[in-house]
Formats: C-alpha cells, sequence, structure tokens
C-alpha cells in the first residue's frame, strides 16, 4: 500500500505500507542519487546484452494492483518521470480494495508502467499441485496481455512464496522471470530473482 492505514488495528498493514509522505521522500532520494528506474523487459534486455545498463539501475515495483496504486503512488512517479512495474491478481481487478481494467489502461497510456501477472487470486502457488499452479498463471498471463495489448513476461510470486514446483510451472507458463520476495540485488535474469521490500517502517536513511 502507498497509503496511511485506515485501520489503527490492522498492525499487519503497518509493515506492507509506505505512507505518501515517506514516499515522497523516498523518489525524491532516487532522483537527487541518480537513480534510473526501468522496466524489468529492459533489464532482461541489461542482463542479455542487448542494451547498454543506465545509471544506478533500479526496478520499482508494486504488488496487488490496489487502488492506492492510482491515486497516490502513480501522481507521484509520474511527477518524477519514473518508470515502475505494478503486478496485477486478473481475477481481483475492479474489486472494492483494487484499481479497474479502465484505470490500468489510463496509467498504461503514460508509458510509464508495466503491468506484469500476480497470478489470479492471489493464491500461495506453492500450496497448490502443478497444474492448478499453471492454470493461475497461464490464465493470468492471458487476460492481461488481452488487456494490455503486450506479451507478459514476468511474474511475482504471491507472499513471495514459490518452490521448485513453483518455478518450473512459471516456465512452462511463458515467463522468462520470476520474483520473489528475499533481499539481494540482480545479477540476472532467473525464476526466483530478489526483492528489497520496503517497510513502511524505514526512516529515509534506512531507505537509502
Amino acid at each position: 500500500y502507498i497509503g496511511n492505514n485506515p485501520n489503527p488495528k490492522d498492525k499487519a498493514r503497518d509493515s506492507l505500507e509506505v505512507t505518501p509522505d515517506k514516499f515522497e521522500a523516498q523518489m525524491e532520494y532516487l532522483s537527487a542519487s541518480g537513480y534510473t528506474p526501468i522496466s524489468l523487459d529492459t533489464l532482461y534486455a541489461i542482463f542479455t546484452n542487448q542494451t547498454g545498463r543506465p545509471a544506478k539501475a533500479v526496478v520499482l515495483t508494486f504488488d496487488d494492483g490496489y487502488i492506492d496504486f492510482y491515486t497516490t503512488a502513480f501522481p507521484i512517479l509520474k511527477r518524477y518521470n519514473f518508470h515502475t512495474v505494478s503486478f496485477i491478481p486478473t481475477g481481483l481487478i475492479g474489486g472494492g480494495y483494487y484499481m479497474n481494467w479502465d484505470q490500468i489502461k489510463e496509467i498504461q497510456n503514460s508509458g510509464l508502467v508495466t503491468f506484469e501477472a500476480h497470478t489470479v487470486t492471489h493464491s500461495n502457488l506453492a500450496s497448490l499441485n502443478y497444474a492448478a499452479a499453471l492454470k493461475q498463471m497461464v490464465d493470468s498471463k492471458n487476460m492481461l496481455a488481452s488487456q494490455t495489448g503486450y506479451p507478459v513476461n514476468f511474474i511475482a510470486y504471491p507472499y513471495g512464496i514459490n518452490n521448485n514446483s513453483v518455478q518450473s510451472a512459471a516456465k512452462d507458463a511463458g515467463f522468462i522471470g520470476g520474483l520473489g520476495t528475499w533481499f539481494g540485488k540482480s545479477s540476472g535474469m532467473g525464476m526466483n530473482m530478489p526483492r528489497i521490500k520496503v517497510s513502511g517502517f524505514w526512516s529515509i536513511s534506512e531507505f537509502a
């Protein structure tokens, strides 16, 4: 979430949320420090030597397609002309807390956001059998591609949870990269790439 917690009793949300003022400060830090936000397709092109590496390349990713990405995060990202990646659970789009397809297409038309897969129902893929996990990934990939009009090449595993079977299914679904939520820097493409989960509790110095 990029927003203020509407329910103080929801302590779990506090760690998954960055307030708008903190998010603005983080984007200002990246801009002032010379970082270049890129898409995952550009990252792939860098790793496969199809394009050069920009200064301080970083991939900004957001999961779940919540409405606050549209109302709060995107206007800030747009001010800095920052590209970002939004992972969408296609079966939840249009529900109460989520963006709808018109909003997704509006953001996509800016050229600043690439939408990638996050399954259909945000299922824990490692808890499913191979066929069910594959269906979650294939169906989400196809739906997203039909809505956005471009190939969907990457998936973020819900909750960051995956295993060898899930990674094999992701390959069979046609993805060229899969993302978890473990701390590290990417040195090449893979089916369990690291992502640094930004805590809502971090100060700007901890973010830096």
